[in-house]
């Protein structure tokens, strides 16, 4: 029994690490189609999350799910991808009213050989509606290595410093009008004082609507490193080595500034003024980025008898923090309006 147990474990690994081998070496020449599979019976708005996948299929009939494969790169302008995931968020900016279509490329690379498939995705306008004009959040500064002693000198290395966070993106000002026609909501917004197109947003009555104008968290400072220590005093060769002195702690990294968020004005027509009860604002400054912490200095070497102490080095100092982003604000005006203005 114990030697059946072993050999069923042994082929399911040897199964897998096939598959997993056979996937990765997929030459371009085999490959009849990529396409990107989604249920359309899934919420499908600006800022839906939904589920999809990435498949393969090669000129054998076999079917391959692709989202973890290195080889394969997604990209949209419409659909925000989180990680290698499954996980997706439309992000669209439609055009016009009846501009319902998101796009993807689909690409896949192995060695010196693409195989290149654009796609694209039907918006369904179902469950709530987000509307995400926020600012992008900063990089925080990478944490630094500590240092050590080095091979060939007697001193102790400084520590690096901390890289400084990123400033959190802005958000914009803009305008919004929202009516109600047969049983959709539309949305026509428009950025204040620029010369940018507007953009349509419609949505089945009935559901929630979240404006996000929230500025960018800034990057937190990156931590430094510690200095090294220095090299105990010896003797080579009969010859007395001095003792190292220690290596100077690295500074901190500062904190990046968080972005400041928009203002908006919203003219709800009093044919959905009971939109307002679903309506939710998002105008938060950004967070500040925090600081970076200084790196420990390090210890002078040991010295011998009758030898000159190593010189002790010195803690890096503490980052600063950044600062918050400005809080925006949110108008809103219930009132009869000519919407067909607006209708593209």
């Amino acid at each position: 029994m114990r030697m059946k147990n072993k050999l069923f474990w042994f082929c399911i690994v040897l199964f897998l690490g096939t598959s997993c081998s056979s996937l990765k070496n997929i030459r371009v020449s085999q490959i009849e189609a990529i396409w990107f599979e989604y249920s359309p019976n899934q919420n499908l708005n600006n800022g839906s999350k939904f589920e999809g996948e990435i498949l393969l299929q090669t000129y054998d009939g076999k079917q391959h799910e692709m989202s973890k494969n290195s080889n394969l790169s997604f990209s949209s302008p419409d659909i925000r991808r989180s990680g290698n995931s499954q996980s997706y968020t439309l992000v669209k900016k439609s055009n016009s009213f009846d501009d319902d279509k998101c796009y993807l490329t689909l690409k896949y690379a192995n060695r010196d050989e693409t195989y290149v498939q654009k796609d694209s995705l039907l918006m369904n306008f179902r469950g709530p509606l987000k509307i995400l004009y926020n600012g992008a959040n900063g990089v925080s500064g990478k944490n630094q290595r500590n240092r050590g002693t080095p091979l060939l000198w007697r001193d102790g290395k400084d520590g690096e410093h901390g890289p400084n966070g990123t400033n959190g993106g802005s958000s914009k000002n803009y305008t919004v009008h929202m009516w109600k026609q047969e049983d959709m909501i539309y949305v026509y917004s428009r950025e204040n004082n620029a010369n940018t197109a507007p953009f349509y947003y419609k949505m089945k009555d009935d559901n929630s609507i979240y404006f996000d104008l929230s500025g960018g968290n800034g990057g937190n400072g990156g931590n430094a490193g510690d200095g090294g220590n220095g090299k105990d005093g010896d003797i080579k060769n009969e010859k007395m080595r001095r003792v190292g002195d220690a290596g100077n702690g690295g500074n901190g990294g500062n904190g990046g500034n968080g972005g400041n968020a928009g203002n908006l004005n919203l003219y709800i027509h009093e044919n959905c003024a009971e939109i307002e009860s679903l309506l939710t604002v998002n105008t938060k400054g950004g967070r500040y980025g925090s600081r970076g912490m200084g790196g420990k200095r390090g210890a002078p070497g040991t010295p011998l008898a009758g030898q000159q102490i190593g010189r002790p080095g010195f803690p890096g100092t503490n980052g600063a923090e950044g600062f918050k982003g400005m809080e925006g604000s949110v108008q809103k005006y219930i009132q009869s309006f000519d919407y067909s203005m607006y209708k593209n």
